[in-house]
């Protein structure tokens, strides 16, 4: 169940434990992120060799959009109905996710950094980490090239990372973001090989690359498109060849973003990179009301005893919190199986998040 408190002198076992950094087994995972830089199998690796320095149960990779939906790459020891319900009921309440959008750097963010009140933290804490058995997560940020950013997940399903696997992977995350930046740079360099690949992940909507004298490097399709149909982007772009990365011009009824790479950036050293926004996606449901229609067949202190009972707590905990017996929850317990048309607690949660995804 959700964020269970456990003594950290005595830490629970994990499915997939660490091995010593200075092992050979560390070592050969290291060469082998090194040795697919560029492929794209390298952030599958690359999480691979997060996990084998931290004690985990299962491990996602998220591509983060400022301008779509989170996009579930890869997952292992995850259930397939788990990442469905994820994509397409959770994502948006994912805080993970907000808390890039208004941050966007790269680093290593504990689930304890992204808590928020409110019921947005309700649906994703104690709704779908329940159904999910996740009672710890931690993330690795990576640096972003336009809108896009890749997060690696390891997770516990009982108890909470130590403060050594923390110390660890923050230890290691240097290196783990020089990887990642060098696989940048390969994957952006071999675009001026027609045949080379389109940077999956990075490129996926028009974007325009320039060097710091403003000559073009490189266009894809949709740039191109666009630029056809919009005169005006190329005052748009003028604009903002002189402007602060992370700024936007508007171009007609469109929105263009810049850019700035490093000076040892591969394919464009000190230049600059132009990403069209998507239009804005229509508003999607609001949290709160989302969860509080989903439970509107309980009463108030049904709901009471189901949020506390989603966020982990045991029939004898929420009886000594709410002043009532262990008998008056349980028989509560049973009333709302009665009414939802199931069977177990699990199958409840479950059916709260059909309800709200059917919404």
């Amino acid at each position: 169940m959700a964020d269970p408190e456990q003594p950290r002198s005595v830490p629970l076992p994990a499915r997939y434990s660490a091995v010593r950094l200075n092992s050979p087994e560390w070592f050969a995972r290291v060469g082998e992120v090194a040795r697919v830089i560029g492929s794209d199998r390298f952030h599958r690796e690359l999480v691979e060799l997060a996990g084998a320095a931290i004690n985990h149960d299962a491990c996602w990779i998220i591509r983060y959009s400022r301008v779509a939906p989170p996009d579930v790459l890869y997952t292992k020891d995850v259930a397939s109905d788990v990442v469905a319900y994820y994509a397409n009921l959770y994502s948006s309440v994912d805080p993970f996710f907000e808390y890039w959008r208004n941050n966007g750097s790269p680093g290593v963010v504990m689930l304890n950094d992204v808590r928020s009140p409110g019921q947005s933290w309700d649906l994703y804490h104690k709704v779908f980490q329940t159904l999910a058995s996740i009672s710890d997560e931690l993330g690795m940020f990576f640096s972003t090239v336009g809108h896009c950013c890749f997060g690696l997940f390891l997770e516990r399903e009982r108890g909470r990372f130590s403060a050594s696997d923390i110390e660890r992977a923050r230890l290691i995350f240097p290196m783990l973001e020089g990887f990642h930046r060098s696989h940048l740079g390969a994957l952006f360099n071999d675009l001026r090989n027609p045949r080379g690949p389109q940077v999956e992940g990075f490129i996926t909507r028009p974007t325009l690359i320039e060097d710091r004298f403003g000559v073009d490097v490189f266009a894809n399709d949709a740039w191109r498109e666009a630029a056809r149909r919009a005169p005006a982007l190329a005052d748009a772009v003028a604009a903002l060849r002189v402007a602060e990365a992370g700024q936007t011009r508007a171009a007609g009824a469109l929105t263009v973003k810049v850019e700035v790479f490093d000076r040892d950036f591969p394919l464009a050293p000190g230049g600059r990179m132009y990403v069209l926004d998507a239009p804005e996606r229509e508003e999607e449901g609001d949290p709160d009301q989302l969860l509080e229609e989903a439970l509107s067949i309980f009463t108030p202190r049904e709901k009471e005893i189901l949020l506390l009972l989603m966020n982990g707590q045991t029939t004898g905990e929420i009886a000594q919190k709410l002043s009532l017996s262990k008998g008056t929850i349980k028989n509560c317990r049973l009333r709302m199986y009665r009414k939802a048309g199931v069977g177990s607690e699990r199958a409840l949660v479950k059916h709260v998040m059909q309800s709200i995804g059917a919404r």
